[in-house]
């Protein structure tokens, strides 16, 4: 498969005949509701050929290398080349070469019975575990149920695992509040984890991923205690304890609090994967910018990877982007919107996606029918295709995916076109 960005100028017709396709099949492969495409617009492009997204630093000596081929057969392939050198963001061609296996995490947002049952069965194929979200908190630290009943029934009937999802969510958001309470008593967090233990068994998840957002500094012990002594009690069972936490690059000054919460290299010692969050960089009511900009992606890698071995990692990727008007104003509320109502708003407007150099992400601006400023930042085919291909430069374990009913027609794709995904057995 193929990643090609469209150009001023051309149709979506005369993209399908460079490649001797038909635009149905184009159309189809990306899910596209119009063929009113965009300059800057990424499309896959179905084709017995491979996209490689040249990365920071890379030259044609590293590639090759990476790939096992030669300088000349890269050139060869890829006679748009000029000179000897290439620039990030830049896409080259391929052969089909074997694929690393690898685990893959994908959150799904329990919406309602028939949408969650018909999310399962359309992403199972892709995916090693599937984690229903989820499981959340009372101010008082105890669990609240999910309605999980659908999703459980539908997953019993493909290959993916099911992976139960606990979190500090209290009324729409992530508590730290209620987080501590939970944390500072040791009766607390036994009865918390007894509860993670019938939930688990009775429900029959095969893994726990544990989702703690913006946990207070002063709990980062009693954190690490608690994962002890959950992994302690699932170990038995044969039951793998995924951990999320928060990015760190060890080179943004408002990183402070987070490296003082999150001791990556104690939470590795007791779980068997960690996800590394590496996205919201720019949140909502925050200042606009990218989401998951390309240097600090690599940058919380290489932080994870100095305090944890690499098998245990998992790169965190999201599948939306954020809408902010403008001109920013603080705390002012952030639309939250999927990659493909992304596009599809770009398409609407008519407006040129940019690539942004330094982030290599994509955004655009648009004005709505009130005519108010706005600019989207979000993440496409080739921002995401250079994430994944972190995971194979970086030889980490896998990805884990936020989340799967936002709509993103490549994303599956991408994932099946880099990783031969790992199977493990349902009992």
């Amino acid at each position: 498969m193929y990643i090609h960005v469209v150009q001023t100028g051309q149709s979506l017709w005369g993209i399908a005949q460079l490649y001797g396709l038909t635009y149905q099949s184009v159309i189809a492969a990306n899910l596209l509701s119009s063929t009113n495409i965009v300059p800057g617009q990424t499309l896959v492009i179905p084709i017995p050929t491979r996209a490689y997204v040249v990365l920071p630093r890379d030259t044609l000596g590293t590639i090759a290398n990476r790939y096992r081929v030669s300088v000349q057969q890269l050139l060869a392939w890829n006679p748009q080349i000029r000179g000897a050198t290439v620039n990030a963001g830049q896409i080259l061609s391929l052969p089909t070469v074997q694929r690393p296996n690898t685990v893959a995490l994908g959150f799904l947002e329990l919406v309602q019975p028939q949408t969650d049952a018909a999310n399962v069965y359309a992403n199972a194929p892709y995916y090693t575990y599937l984690a229903p979200f989820g499981f959340g908190m009372t101010t008082t630290g105890s669990i609240v149920g999910a309605q999980d009943t659908a999703a459980l029934t539908a997953l019993a009937n493909t290959q993916a695992l099911p992976a139960a999802t606990f979190s500090n969510w209290v009324d729409n958001q992530f508590s730290p509040g209620a987080l501590h309470v939970l944390l500072s008593s040791t009766s607390t967090r036994q009865q918390y984890v007894s509860e993670v233990l019938r939930i688990v068994q009775a429900k029959k998840y095969k893994a726990v991923v544990m989702d703690f957002e913006s946990i207070h500094p002063e709990d980062r012990d009693t954190f690490v205690e608690f994962l002890r002594e959950l992994k302690t009690q699932l170990q038995p069972l044969g039951i793998p304890l995924i951990v999320c936490v928060m990015p760190i690059t060890g080179r943004l000054p408002y990183e402070s609090v987070t490296i003082r919460a999150y001791d990556y290299a104690a939470i590795a010692r007791h779980s068997d994967y960690v996800m590394l969050m590496s996205y919201n960089w720019s949140w909502p009511g925050g200042p606009p910018g990218p989401v998951s900009s390309l240097p600090l992606v690599e940058d919380n890698i290489r932080y994870a990877l100095a305090r944890m071995s690499r098998k245990k990692v998992l790169l965190g990727l999201v599948r939306y982007g954020y809408d902010w008007t403008l001109p920013y104003q603080a705390g002012e509320a952030t639309a939250t919107l999927a990659i493909d109502a992304v596009v599809k708003l770009a398409m609407q407007s008519q407006i040129p996606i940019e690539f942004d150099p330094q982030s290599l992400t994509p955004s655009f601006r648009y004005w709505d029918s009130q005519g108010i400023a706005h600019v989207v930042w979000f993440e496409d085919a080739r921002s995401l295709q250079m994430k994944l291909q972190f995971v194979q430069k970086h030889r980490l374990a896998g990805v884990a995916v936020w989340e799967l009913h936002e709509g993103f027609a490549q994303f599956n794709q991408l994932l099946a076109d880099n990783f031969q995904i790992t199977q493990l057995p349902q009992g």
